[in-house]
C-alpha cells in the first residue's frame, strides 16, 4: 500500500475512474463483448469470486450496477458498462466508504474489483 494512497485517503472517503484520470490505474477499462455479456460476467464475478460482495441492483438497460461491501464500515460501489461500438464496452467505477476518510480502501476496492473482471474478460490493449 503506497503511503501517499494512505496519505489521500485521510480525507477521502470514494475513489472513481474515469478516461482522463492521472492515475493509470484509475482509467477506463474497455471490453470486447457485448454489454449483456459483461453484465452478466459481472453479476457471475460478484456472486462467485468476490465473498462479502452484494448486487443489491441492477438497471441493465442503463448498464448500472449497485454493489455493497461488507466489512467494518459499509462500501457502496457503483459499476457503469456503456455501449462504446457494437462489440465494445467501457466500464467505469465509483467506489464510497461511509465516514470521513478510508485509507486508501475505496481505491482498492476499485483494483481488486478490475482484476477480477480481467480474469473473466480480458480488456482491450492499448
Amino acid at each position: 500500500m503506497s503511503v501517499a494512497r494512505i496519505l489521500t485517503g485521510l480525507w477521502k472517503n470514494s475513489t472513481e475512474t474515469s478516461d482522463r484520470a492521472k492515475d493509470p490505474q484509475l482509467k477506463t477499462r474497455y471490453y470486447k463483448v457485448s454489454k449483456r455479456v459483461l453484465l452478466e460476467k459481472i453479476q457471475y464475478i460478484i456472486s462467485n469470486k468476490l465473498p462479502g460482495w452484494n448486487l443489491t441492483h441492477l438497471d441493465a438497460e442503463r448498464g448500472e450496477l449497485l454493489i455493497e461491501k461488507k466489512g467494518m464500515r459499509r462500501n457502496q460501489i457503483v459499476v457503469t458498462v456503456l455501449q462504446v461500438e457494437p462489440l465494445r464496452c467501457s466500464v467505469d467505477i465509483v467506489s464510497a466508504y461511509e465516514g470521513v476518510g478510508d485509507l486508501g480502501l475505496s481505491y482498492f476496492t476499485v483494483l481488486k474489483f478490475y482484476e477480477a473482471l480481467n480474469k473473466e474478460v480480458p480488456p482491450e490493449r492499448k
